[in-house]
């Protein structure tokens, strides 16, 4: 049974947020919560292979990055491709529950979205970096959206070996997930339609996506 540390985010002070950030930058994966579901991750990308083995899937896919705003996100990746309408739909809907594509020297490009739950924004604000997020779940089964769920599925994983941090958020809001669009090659592409709806995208972006 995996151990984890729980951190109460409804607490008066943010004594959480800072624990959060110090074990982040200590190595410890982290359990946060999101619009809709709790996530995994971790601050250094080179524990994703981590998160993958905890949930039972294939380390090659990419885990998407969490930031707190798109100055941070190209100070963290300086190679990453940010075109002007990436500027365009951050400021239209970050933070909030839109997941952008943009090329990098990687063969599958970089997912990365500015979060808006309040908690993991407390801590995204005193991290100097980035956060790892996938779905807290094994992998092809539900995500965790309520406090019960989050607890048993952190309960039932493989030891991480690692320290496993929890921010415990209450539940949350549950599906639809973050809207996907790719910017990858000058070209924009709606991979999955979530939260923020095609025609919110289309109007901010004064035309029609394939």
């Amino acid at each position: 049974m995996a151990r984890f540390i729980e951190l109460d985010s409804t607490a008066l002070t943010k004594e959480w947020a800072e624990r959060a950030r110090a074990g982040l930058a200590a190595g410890a994966l982290l359990a946060h919560p999101t619009t809709s579901v709790y996530g995994l991750g971790a601050g250094d990308p080179e524990f994703d292979r981590v998160v993958s083995r905890l949930k039972g899937r294939a380390s090659g896919i990419p885990i998407l990055r969490l930031v707190s705003d798109s100055a941070r996100l190209r100070r963290v990746f300086p190679t990453v491709v940010w075109p002007e309408v990436a500027s365009v739909l951050a400021e239209a809907f970050w933070p909030g529950p839109l997941t952008l594509v943009l090329d990098d020297e990687s063969a599958s490009g970089l997912a990365v979205r500015a979060e808006s739950h309040p908690a993991t924004r407390a801590i995204l604000s005193r991290w100097d970096g980035t956060l790892g997020s996938t779905s807290l779940n094994p992998s092809g089964a539900p995500p965790a959206c309520t406090l019960d769920e989050a607890r048993a599925t952190l309960g039932a994983m493989p030891d991480p070996g690692r320290p496993l941090l929890f921010v415990a958020a209450g539940d949350l809001a549950g599906p639809p997930p973050s809207t996907l669009l790719s910017l990858r090659g000058g070209e924009l592409r709606l991979l999955r339609e979530g939260a923020v709806e095609r025609s919110a995208l289309e109007r901010v972006l004064g035309r029609k996506l394939d």
